[in-house]
């Protein structure tokens, strides 16, 4: 087992490279979980990941631009994605990568799908519905994809609401919010994997999860 964690701290210093990498490791504790943590500094708006490794990343930023609300909250949200198990988390990474390949795809080919449209379409009456036709096969490759990660993040989404409560949860994204001033390829990426705010209270209300 310390082999094992020796080089799954290795792995995961590698990994935190394109974040600017590990600036120090340390518990963090938060609703009376505790995990251990490697702290990375940068001026990303990613203030937290739950690598493929099984560990946890966070971003000393976020403790600079946030109150200490919000960086439980990452921290719990993190740990929601642990939730699942070796076997759960294989899954997803499995799910993930394929309908990845099949989302960069469509998107790669969305140009000479429409120029196909107009190249074969056998009329400009037709031509709307081959242009439909060829959005609509962009739009199956990136679904796939789309709900995979609505689905993973949701059930992060959840267990942080289960820890913190549903109030403290909308006052905490109010803050984010707040201080965000992401661009506009930003905010695309966030709606692509993140479902909105109102669906996960909806489903959070239903299921009984974090109070009122």
């Amino acid at each position: 087992m310390v082999v094992f964690g020796k080089i799954q701290s290795g792995l995961t210093r590698l990994y935190a490279k394109n974040r600017g990498g590990v600036t120090e490791t340390g518990e963090y504790s938060a609703s009376g979980i505790s995990r251990t943590v490697y702290w990375f500094h940068d001026e990303s708006k990613r203030m937290g990941d739950y690598s493929p490794l099984g560990t946890f990343l966070m971003n000393e930023q976020a403790k600079e631009d946030f109150s200490v609300d919000v960086v439980d909250y990452v921290f719990l949200h993190e740990v929601g994605h642990d939730q699942m198990g070796f076997i759960g988390r294989a899954l997803f990474w499995a799910f993930y990568l394929t309908f990845g390949l099949l989302f960069l795809a469509g998107i790669m080919a969305l140009p000479r799908t429409l120029v196909a449209a107009f190249q074969f379409a056998p009329s400009t009456v037709m031509l709307p519905a081959y242009l439909i036709i060829g959005i609509g096969i962009t739009i199956a490759a990136i679904l796939p994809f789309v709900a995979v990660c609505w689905i993973d993040e949701t059930m992060a989404e959840l267990f942080a609401i289960s820890k913190i409560g549903r109030s403290q949860y909308r006052s905490v994204l109010d803050e984010v919010k707040e201080e965000s001033d992401a661009g506009l390829l930003h905010k695309i990426r966030l709606r692509i994997q993140y479902p909105p705010e109102s669906l996960i209270l909806w489903i959070a209300r239903k299921r009984g999860i974090g109070g009122q």
